[in-house]
């Protein structure tokens, strides 16, 4: 499908149910409590006092969104991130895009025409954060887009925070720097959800077009910007166009800001400046803002990092040669705990599956991972605590990997300079698959399902007809109750009772034959005792 433009994108979202339309005139200071009051759905206001904006937060932060894009169901997104990610086609370039339809240049320059305002209490300033920057490695020329933020400095300039060493934008900034040279960025503000996760991938030696076309399936439209020979995608609303000064270094404090974590990083971090050279957006253009942080840490548009993060494991593990199943990072562990189902098959399956959950996603996430075996519905809290409940062997089922790589805004780790880390710690949830286990014992006591309509033309039998018929059918092979109750289904319940009260003297009981969990299983067999 082709690029989304943001309206279409706004009108999709109203359409799915996943929008909340705000048609009065707000002011920016009533904003951070309007997010905050919604947030399970995107939301949408259409005037800001004193700005020329229409606005929009929260329209990537559940799962029902990212599954909408991406035509998957819930359970499904890494799986379908995974295949989308390794897709690839070159991009086309355009002459021109609804984006440059106003172009501010010198004085004309003034990020105050956005909607500014404090978000969080103890936030250092306002800041621009659904801001995807677009990046060109001075070796190579391939081009990179990730998200970052910018805080508010002067109506031309924004510090930006570039200091994980991960991020290849970092990189870029490193490479200019070596050079003494400024780094020339283009920040695109906001963008549909496609865009969102495309831009939390990049490859070695691979145009971050190239992967952005193969998440739409066809090739990816872009324009040149005004002041470098930087490009940005054609649906894109506002470009600010401008440079990274790398030539400086890291030297001016940025911060603090409420982080995906629902807490503050901590101290004042040391940044780059970003300064403004040029301004272009859509007239009655849509500003993005990303939600984070909050009451509802696990629900805002940081969710963007749960299928991403799904997507990386399931792609490790099945590259591994492992049976994965599903990967689910649940929202309110905010990143940092996730949850796989594998079928076991070699006896060290779900340690390695433990391994590589907690070192494949950009050396971050998650801090705790578990493993469940197939019959584990890892997304219902119910079955995995009470899996952990019943198959975790503390002293034999946890795994601790000491001094691994993390998200430096994890406040536990009592520092925000890098390089930082911690340790992280695996839980094995699985029955185990070697030595002498008796399987049946971890099976869960479902509720038997109603046997449905009695056959037609049945013969209603006697007492003693069914005590006869009964012992026949016992004698042919062990019996389980169910099976017992299945056979007769439509007889007087009473009578079957009493039947088999009749016969029970003469029974014994037999588990010999019980089929292997997770199979088909049964309870134990009745019998005819041996004479």
């Amino acid at each position: 499908m082709p690029q989304q433009s943001m309206s279409d994108f706004v009108k999709e979202l109203e359409k799915i149910g996943q929008l909340v339309r705000i048609t009065e005139e707000k002011r920016v200071d009533e904003l951070p409590s309007i997010m905050e009051g919604s947030p399970d759905k995107a939301i949408f206001v259409e005037k800001i006092k004193d700005c020329e904006f229409q606005f929009l937060s929260n329209a990537y932060s559940n799962r029902e969104q990212y599954a909408h894009a991406l035509g998957c169901g819930t359970k499904e997104l890494g799986q379908k991130i995974a295949a989308l990610s390794g897709i690839r086609y070159k991009p086309v370039t355009v002459d021109t895009a609804p984006c440059k339809e106003v172009i501010l240049k010198g004085d004309e320059i003034d990020l105050t025409k956005f909607p500014l305002f404090l978000y969080h209490d103890h936030d250092g300033h306002a800041f621009i954060q659904d801001a995807n920057v677009v990046s060109r490695d001075p070796d190579t020329g391939l081009i990179n887009w990730g998200i970052y933020r910018f805080m508010y400095r002067t109506k031309n300039e924004t510090n930006v925070d570039m200091r994980n060493d991960s991020h290849n934008a970092r990189k870029h900034a490193r490479k200019y720097a070596e050079k003494g040279i400024d780094m020339p960025a283009a920040v695109v503000v906001g963008g549909p959800t496609l865009d969102k996760i495309a831009s939390m991938y990049s490859f070695p030696e691979t145009d971050d077009w190239d992967i952005l076309g193969g998440f739409y399936g066809t090739a990816a439209r872009v324009v040149k910007c005004e002041t470098s020979d930087l490009t940005v995608p054609t649906n894109a609303e506002i470009v600010i166009e401008g440079r990274i000064m790398t030539s400086e270094g890291w030297v001016y404090d940025e911060g603090p800001y409420g982080e995906y974590t629902g807490t503050y990083g901590g101290g004042l971090p040391l940044n780059n400046r970003f300064k403004v050279d040029c301004i272009t957006y859509r007239k009655g253009g849509i500003y993005q803002y990303a939600t984070i942080g909050g009451l509802h840490p696990g629900r805002t548009d940081l969710y963007i990092f749960h299928p991403t993060v799904e997507a990386d494991m399931y792609d490790a593990l099945k590259r591994a040669g492992i049976s994965v199943l599903d990967v689910f990072v649940p929202a309110d562990g905010v990143h940092n705990i996730a949850y796989a189902r594998i079928k076991t098959v070699g006896g060290g399956d779900a340690k390695q599956a433990l391994g590589i959950m907690l070192t494949c996603s950009r050396q971050w996430f998650p801090k705790i991972a578990y493993v469940f075996d197939d019959d584990i519905d890892i997304f219902d809290e119910t079955r995995i605590k009470w899996a952990i409940a019943s198959r975790f062997d503390p002293q034999k089922d946890t795994i601790i990997l000491p001094e691994q790589n993390v998200l430096p805004l994890d406040p536990i780790c009592m520092t925000n300079k890098p390089p930082v880390y911690m340790s992280k710690i695996g839980f094995d949830c699985t029955i185990p698959v070697v030595g002498d286990v008796d399987r049946f014992s971890f099976a869960a006591c479902t509720v038997t399902e109603p046997l449905g309509n009695p056959p037609g033309g049945l013969k209603i039998m006697t007492e003693d007809e069914l005590t006869q018929d009964m012992t026949e059918f016992i004698k042919e092979a062990p019996r389980s109750w169910y099976q017992i109750l299945k056979r007769y289904h439509g007889q007087p319940y009473p009578n079957i009772y009493r039947a088999f009260g009749a016969l029970r003297h003469k029974l014994g009981r037999v588990a010999d034959d019980r089929p292997t969990y997770p199979y088909t299983f049964s309870d134990s067999c009745l019998t005819h005792k041996k004479v």
